[in-house]
């Protein structure tokens, strides 16, 4: 306000020395400074109401706190007394409840431990699903109450009852999770504590977390077949002795492909060798069955040669020329040799297909090992999860060069006796067919000679 009042002061001292001033004027802007004045009065004024209203709201809002302070120290003092009552009040009846029980008190120390350890054996247990929510009436095993008579009979009543079920063999329904997370009620067959299944063939197994019975993933080979003939006619049934953990690992085994698939490029290499050393040689089998058929019909019709076959072929050849025996001979070499190479097409591949399908066995075993070492280097022995996949590699290579190689050995072999066969069948024929043909120059210089 006083700047205010200092710059109308110097507009009226400018004004008074530039314009001549009248008496109207002057009275004009006097009213004008009383109006402004009175205006900031006002809205002084407003403010300072406004700031004693805050101070007494403020007081009375400290007031209440400190009220509430001693309220809730008061209180606390209140449950102080009542705490230390309680407790001195419970260790007089705790001390009252130990002098009347006297050697009861172990007695019920056992009962509860008692207690404890049979509704752990009960959740874990397949009877849960005929008598769900049974481990309830043990509810005193982890209470520090004097167990009552009705108690401590649901313990010897559940012991008793635990023991029966393990020897029967029982039908009931309940409640059935599938495997996309359905669950229906159904007629459920359960074999004492050792397994359960479905009047279907479905093995069950018991979910302790979820307190149900869940369809196995993976089903134990012809056990559906046996539970129906059982179910039927009686007789054996496929059980599991662990309680379902020997059919639980039969999801987790892996299937023929998933250990193809864990052999690597190098095991794809070998299959595909093997398949194409295979091909080669049932083709080469064909060929040599049908030129064996060939040469046996040859063999029963001599005088018929037929260029159709080797034998025919070779006898053709001596026979259509006239020729010396020592030009004979060398025509039966030459006709046997022209036929080698047919007779033995496709050896050579399969024996070196057989040679190389364990070498890249042991290479894949290497490249497996390092693959190992190089998860040990970067994750350390912890896990062996994390080696288990360069070990599979390593050893599946292996498998896959030996059940390569083993077969093809065995065509090789059989291909190469039956191409000695053949073989030693046209040299045979061949060496009679010469001697046939020497023995009437033989007979005429004996003849001559005499």
């Amino acid at each position: 306000m006083n700047h205010i009042y200092i710059c109308l002061t110097l507009m009226l001292g400018l004004a008074v020395q530039t314009v001549p001033a009248t008496a109207s004027d002057l009275s004009g802007l006097l009213q004008e400074v009383r109006r402004f004045s009175a205006a900031d009065n006002a809205v002084n004024k407003e403010r300072e109401q406004l700031f004693g209203s805050d101070v007494r709201q403020q007081e009375t809002l400290l007031r209440q706190s400190v009220r509430r302070l001693e309220n809730a120290e008061t209180e606390q003092s209140r449950l102080k007394t009542l705490f230390d009552a309680n407790d001195q009040k419970l260790a007089e009846t705790e001390a009252l409840i130990q002098q009347r029980s006297g050697q009861l008190g172990e007695v019920f120390g056992v009962a509860r431990e008692k207690a404890g350890e049979l509704r752990s054996v009960l959740d874990d247990s397949l009877t849960s699903a005929e008598y769900p929510q049974r481990s309830g009436t043990l509810a005193f095993a982890d209470s520090k109450r004097v167990p009552t008579t009705e108690d401590l009979e649901n313990l010897w009543y559940q012991l008793q009852l635990e023991m029966t079920a393990s020897g029967e063999i029982k039908r009931f329904n309940s409640l059935v999770t599938a495997n996309d997370g359905s669950s229906e009620m159904r007629s459920v067959v359960r074999f004492g504590l050792f397994g359960a299944a479905t009047e279907q063939g479905d093995f069950l197994n018991w979910d302790v977390s979820q307190q149900t019975l869940t369809v196995l993933p993976t089903q134990p080979e012809d056990g559906a077949e046996l539970l129906h003939e059982y179910l039927a006619e009686g007789g054996n049934v496929t059980l599991d002795p662990t309680r379902g953990q020997l059919f639980m690992l039969l999801d987790r085994a892996p299937k023929l492909m998933e250990r193809v698939h864990q052999g690597g490029n190098v095991g794809y290499l070998i299959l595909a060798l093997g398949a194409a050393g295979l091909l080669v040689a049932l083709l080469q089998m064909s060929m040599m069955l049908l030129n064996e058929m060939r040469v046996r019909n040859q063999l029963r019709n001599p005088a018929q040669l037929s260029p159709d076959n080797a034998l025919g072929r070779v006898l053709l050849t001596v026979k259509a020329e006239n020729l010396t025996p020592e030009q004979r001979e060398l025509k039966v070499d030459e006709a046997i040799l022209q036929e080698l190479p047919a007779l033995e097409r496709g050896q050579s591949f399969v024996r070196l297909l057989a040679a190389v399908a364990p070498l890249l066995g042991l290479l894949g075993t290497v490249i497996g090992m390092i693959a190992t070492f190089q998860s040990i280097t970067l994750f350390g022995t912890s896990d062996p999860k994390l080696m288990a996949g360069g070990i599979s590699q390593a050893l599946m290579t292996t498998v896959l060069g030996l059940v390569v190689a083993i077969p093809l050995l065995f065509c090789h072999s059989y291909l190469a006796a039956r191409g000695r066969r053949l073989t030693q069948i046209l040299q045979e024929r061949s060496l009679g067919l010469l001697a046939e043909a020497e023995s009437p120059a033989v007979a005429e210089v004996t003849t001559r000679a005499a």
